[in-house]
Order: structure tokens, then sequence, then C-alpha cells
């Protein structure tokens, strides 16, 4: 008999991700350890490359496919930086960025 696994949303990302190359993986992985499948996460990708391992540019280069893809997305821009959560691709279901504020009219 198969063991279920206890984190049951961690499996269903491992296996939507499964045929990305293995650091487009461990990027994803990272962003649903740190945001979950609903938060942003609030470091910079040179902070996420240095978690993980790997240099700045070759993080910054597969996260740009990764959100290209729509396995991340922009949640918000504090100056040049921008922050990101999962997206639609890597969540299997629709996500809605909240408003910051209300259209006036």
């Amino acid at each position: 008999m198969a063991r279920q696994s206890p984190y049951p949303e961690l499996a269903a990302l491992k296996g939507r991700i499964s045929d990305l190359s293995h650091l487009k993986q461990n990027i994803l992985m990272t962003y649903a350890v740190l945001g979950g499948l609903e938060h942003g996460v609030e470091r910079t990708a040179a902070e996420l490359a240095e978690l993980i391992g790997v240099p700045a540019p070759h993080f910054s280069r597969a996260r740009r496919e990764l959100e290209d893809a729509k396995y991340l997305e922009c949640t918000h821009k504090e100056g040049q930086v921008r922050f990101f959560r999962l997206g639609e691709a890597a969540t299997g279901r629709s996500v809605v960025v909240a408003l910051t504020g209300r259209p006036t009219g």
C-alpha cells in the first residue's frame, strides 16, 4: 500500500513540476516552502539564490522563465525589486492578486 504524503499540496506541486529542470523545481519548491500556495515571498533574487546555492544570474533567468510559463507570478514591486508567489501552473488553480487600492469613480 502506498504511503500518503502528510503534505498533499507539496506532493501535487511536485507532480506538476516534475518535467522541469532541477533548478526550476528547486526554485518552485523554495517558493512553496517559504510562501505556501497563496503568499508572496519577501526575499530578493540574490537572497533566494544564496539560499539554494546557485549563482544569482542563473536564478534570475530561471525565475523569469518560470514567470513566463505562469509557474510564478509577481505580487508587487519595491523600486526595482520584484516579489513573487506560485502561479496558476504551479498551484493548479487560478490565483487572484488582491487589489491594494480601490478605483475611484
